[in-house]
């Protein structure tokens, strides 16, 4: 079976295809959400079913799984537990994660924070490089593109902006075919959402990073793009409307509140140390979640509607922020050094499926 972690809550799926018996845990959202998605798409292209329908054996895939809170409801006691290029950046670490097989996690702050410099290699995503025919190439690929973080999609009109800006808007609620389909058209990647970016630079699409949400994780973006020699230096872009900048500024009072820290473009240069050491002092105790994707209590529909009716002048503003942001600094990994980050995800690949065939 496959373990799908839904919101702060991990349960277990049996497969509709092979009733196998392994778990592959990942976060799934109701709604949707890029990044995760990819595990659905993935894994089963590239494990054999022998080592999915293993027993007793949990593989951790793409996301940002190597938090306690992921595990709650997914029992690793006697099992063989896998990391397959997940990464750290919402929780403290999984109690019991020293017992873990380390073939491969998202990057150099996730192997600091595990203690396994060696298995510092890249997000996994990037064997979708090994998956040839998942995205349908255009002819002509001349689209910009701008997919936000699914949480940023809240009380705002992002879709707008982008329409404003002469780019293609990409929910990352959309199914990943989609979305695939959306990058074969793609000149350029403007994105939020780190899969966003990852899957940009997987299929050699220049991408350019923004800001828009107080809940981007610096740690995680900063992992992987240090996994392939790459600065984070993300464009500050501004709220699209009124009830979005209420949200953001409510997400901040509770996240200050919280003791946890607020994303802000200044602070994507912080040292590694120092997001090293933010990270051990936000997650020493596991901290109240905070819900930040309902809407503004109390604020009634008729409200709603009398508030965005004022918000043109936002939509207009964002919009041309993004549309300096894509002609500003793109960002592509070197080929020699994105080859040998895949590769090494390929060696991880086979010896997992080594090691869960020797059981």
């Amino acid at each position: 079976m496959s373990a799908s972690i839904g919101r702060r809550q991990g349960f277990a799926i049996p497969s509709p295809n092979t009733g196998s018996l392994v778990q592959i845990v990942y976060y799934k959202d109701a709604v949707g959400n890029f990044g995760d998605d990819l595990n659905e798409l993935m894994w089963p292209r590239l494990l054999p079913e022998d080592v999915r329908s293993a027993p007793d054996t949990v593989m951790v895939g793409i996301g940002s799984l190597l938090d306690q809170a992921r595990f709650r409801d997914v029992d690793t006691r006697g099992k063989r537990v896998f990391v397959m290029g997940s990464g750290a950046a919402y929780g403290a670490l999984p109690e019991g994660h020293e017992d873990w097989n380390y073939l491969a996690v998202r990057g150099p702050l996730t192997a600091a924070l595990v203690r396994q410099p060696q298995a510092a290699v890249t997000d996994s995503a990037a064997l979708l490089a090994r998956i040839p025919d998942a995205v349908p190439w255009a002819a002509k690929r001349d689209t910009i593109l701008f997919m936000p973080h699914h949480r940023t999609l809240v009380n705002s009109r992002w879709k707008q902006a982008a329409k404003q800006a002469g780019m293609a808007f990409v929910d990352p609620q959309w199914s990943t075919e989609r979305i695939l389909a959306c990058y074969g058209h793609a000149k350029l990647v403007v994105t939020e959402a780190m899969h966003g970016a990852i899957v940009a630079d997987t299929l050699r699409i220049p991408w350019v990073p923004v800001m828009i949400s107080p809940e981007v994780s610096i740690f995680k973006w900063r992992d992987w793009a240090s996994s392939l020699g790459l600065p984070y230096k993300p464009v500050a872009l501004p709220p699209t409307a009124h009830l979005e900048s209420f949200r953001y500024d409510r997400i901040t009072r509770l996240t200050q509140a919280s003791g946890r820290t607020v994303a802000h473009a200044g602070g994507a240069q912080m040292t590694d140390s120092e997001l090293l050491d933010d990270f051990a002092r936000r997650y020493r105790d596991e901290p109240k979640v905070i819900d930040s994707v309902q809407a503004p209590g109390g604020v009634k529909k008729l409200l709603k509607t009398a508030i965005s009716s004022f918000d043109g002048p936002k939509v207009a503003a964002a919009a041309r922020a993004l549309q300096k942001a894509a002609t500003g600094e793109s960002f592509l990994s070197g080929d020699a050094i994105f080859n040998d980050r895949v590769e090494q995800l390929e060696a991880a690949r086979m010896r997992l499926i080594e090691m869960v065939r020797a059981g």
